[in-house]
């Protein structure tokens, strides 16, 4: 089957066939993906909502008690709980391991179209035909407020980033912007010359999208109240339009049969999507924005967006690739370790040759790493373990067994004798690396475990983890020796610094901070990134942080004042950061890139540049304005997934599947394909 999609810079110019055609008994009204993108929840007019594995394709839970037609369904935060909202006037909360139904919201005296989480989980907003919404709490099921104003049914109703505000969509035609504090309108937004069926924040909460029977969606600006764009296309209703992760493009779905790609920039339709039979009513972009998927007729679809292989050859969707593949070197450099599918693979970086597969996990791998001695990887899953691999025979030693849920790291400490694991299911647990036994679970977060290292000396961890605090842990006694409360949003990781003395936590807060282990105490919140922190570490000597921000900025900050030293940017969704094996070099990001900044000095090391003048980019060829030297990169290994490096060579994963090992020299770079 031939699949006839091109990437050209981030331009879509057509798109792969469809992968998983997923299966109600009567019209699918709505289908999402949750947070890791393993499952997907479809609301359906057969009166029941389904969660689906998106690996198998198979149902895993079938959640049945509406009486009447599921408009929508979607998961918490923390993927623990499906919320439904139906036709029988009343939104369910269901338990998304045992599929029962935990709290029934009743109070809408008309069909319910639409009920969302908010950002921390901790509130509910409905949407309902009764011309109102109402804003719930989670916990006690009971009804905060009710907003009031709309003349005609509110199809929908939905949070900002922040969870400050919420925006409701109208057959009034028009939307309307409202404080969750306060219960109160800010302002409303009139323009549609028609029935609104939805409207949305973008990531950064500065945009919302519309979509309406006029057979337009909008963009407007959520400070002026300003209609920035009309999007123009379609030739029926409009059902739904969504901002992708990063916020560059709308998906909208119509009742034309088709979803349609938007630029928000441009606010031009970049690609059509065609196969429906039928009304396209919701189309999402996953959280990687690396697939859509489309509800409607009596099927949901999911389709391939960025990888420009057509899926279909594959011969079947769990045998792609599903994330980023993150790499590591091993400490002396000579090997790196990728993770990516099911499997781990170690590469000779001199050769290029693949030197081992590292098989047996059942799902997808979330990251794999070296020991201190090199002689030994440990790799943590969405299977629910850790596996410790041999680096001579590629064989596994131990499988780490205990977790209820998603291991989303594990590491070694210092000496090697100890792992410690981070899960979605609320713990991190220490392994004894020799015998494989879990010597101590690690309770007390609240939510998810987002990572968990060891001090420099061993003695202590600290984890980071949804419930908006890092904790500090024994090693030896597996106690919680403080916990570091500050941040108002997950916290995605926390490090030691070199000497053990300080940790630097990052978070969805937009901000970093610097704390005393001794003490526990904040000394340090670092602020002026204008969205998420997905990561922060300290430089080798201590002296330095840098944060790395979905604001598409790297920060570099004082250590001693908490100032903000140097600044990169004209990066995008970076995740995490790395510094060389033998320390001696300055950061470089590792994840999703627009081009590579690095540069090389006299002695072919490579470099990150502190001075964005020192980078010059266009297109493929990236340039280092003060010794001219140039970078050129294959175009098509333009946008890699993560970036690791080591003197002069670098490591680059895709989403494909595939490694680029390029070794810089004075005039030339040699590279292989893994």
């Amino acid at each position: 089957m031939d699949c006839p999609w091109k990437l050209q810079w981030g331009r879509r110019k057509s798109w792969s066939q469809c992968e998983v055609v997923l299966h109600h008994s009567d019209s699918v009204r709505f289908a999402i993906f949750s947070s890791d993108g393993m499952h997907n929840v479809s609301a359906s007019d057969d009166h029941t909502a389904r969660i689906w594995n998106t690996i198998t394709g198979e149902c895993e839970a079938e959640l049945k008690g509406h009486s009447m037609g599921v408009n929508s369904a979607v998961f918490s935060p923390d993927g623990m709980h499906v919320l439904s909202a139906s036709g029988d006037h009343t939104a369910r909360i269901w338990n998304t391991t045992t599929g029962e139904c935990e709290a029934e919201l009743k109070g809408h005296s008309y069909s319910v179209t639409s009920a969302v989480f908010s950002p921390d989980g901790m509130h509910i907003v409905s949407a309902s035909s009764d011309c109102s919404a109402r804003i719930w709490g989670t916990t006690t099921g009971e009804c905060e407020y009710e907003l009031k104003g709309h003349s005609n049914w509110v199809n929908s109703a939905v949070f900002s980033p922040d969870g400050m505000h919420i925006v409701s969509a109208s057959v009034d035609h028009t939307v309307r912007i409202w404080n969750t504090t306060t219960g109160e309108c800010e302002a409303e937004l009139k323009g549609h010359s028609y029935s609104v069926t939805c409207a949305v924040f973008s990531p950064d909460g500065m945009l919302i999208a519309s979509a309406s029977g006029d057979q337009t969606a909008r963009i407007w600006n959520t400070t002026t109240g300003e209609c920035e764009a009309e999007l123009k296309g379609h030739s029926n209703w409009v059902n739904s339009a969504i901002f992708s992760p990063d916020g560059m493009h709308i998906v909208s779905a119509s009742d034309d049969c088709t979803a349609r790609i938007w630029s928000t920039t441009t606010g031009e339709c970049e690609a059509e999507l065609k196969g429906h039979s039928n009304w396209v009513n919701s189309a999402l972009f996953s959280p990687d924005g690396m697939h859509i998927v489309s509800a409607g007729d009596q099927t949901s679809r999911i389709w391939n967006t960025t990888t420009g292989e057509c899926e279909a050859e594959l011969k079947g969707h769990s045998n792609k690739v599903n994330s980023a593949v993150f790499s590591s070197f091993s400490p002396d450099g000579m090997h790196i370790v990728s993770a990516g599918d099911q499997t781990s693979r170690i590469w000779n970086t001199t050769t290029g040759e693949c030197e081992a597969e590292l098989k047996g996990h059942s799902n997808k791998v979330n990251s794999s790493v070296f020991s201190p001695d090199g002689m030994h990887i440990v790799s943590a899953s969405v299977d629910h373990t850790a596996r410790i691999w041999n680096t001579i025979t590629g064989e596994c030693e131990a499988e780490l067994k205990g977790h209820s849920y998603s291991v989303s790291s594990a590491v070694f400490s210092p000496d090697g004798m100890h792992i410690v694991s981070a899960s979605h299911d609320y713990t991190a647990r220490i392994w004894s690396t020799t015998t494989g036994e879990c010597e101590a679970e690690l309770k007390g977060h609240l939510n998810w475990v987002n990572s968990a290292v060891f001090s420099p000396d061993g003695m202590h961890i600290v984890s980071a983890s949804n419930d908006y605090t890092a904790r500090i842990w024994g090693t030896t006694t597996g106690e919680c020796e403080a916990e570091l409360k500050g941040h108002s949003n997950w916290v995605k990781s926390a490090v030691f610094s070199p000497d053990g003395m300080h940790i630097v936590s990052a978070s969805d807060d937009y901000t970093a901070r610097i704390w005393n282990t001794a003490t526990g105490k904040c000394e340090a919140q670092l602020e002026g990134h204008s969205a998420q922190v997905t990561s922060a570490l300290f430089s080798p000597d201590g002296m330095h942080i840098v944060s790395v921000c979905q604001d598409n900025t790297v920060k570099i900050w004082n250590t001693a004042t908490g100032g903000c030293e140097g600044e990169l940017s004209a990066l995008s969704a970076h995740t995490s950061l790395l510094f060389s094996p033998d320390n001696t070099q300055l950061p470089v990001t590792s994840s999703i890139i627009d081009g590579i900044f690095i540069h090389h000095d006299k002695n072919s090391q490579i470099q990150a540049s502190l001075e964005l003048s020192f980078l010059d980019v266009y297109k493929e060829i990236i340039s280092h304005t003060k010794n001219l030297h140039t970078i050129w990169i294959p175009p098509p290994f333009c946008k890699p997934t993560s970036i690791g490096y080591h003197l002069s060579k670098v490591c680059l994963g895709y989403g494909s599947g595939q490694v680029l090992l390029l070794e810089v020299c004075m005039v030339l770079i040699l590279y292989f394909i893994l």
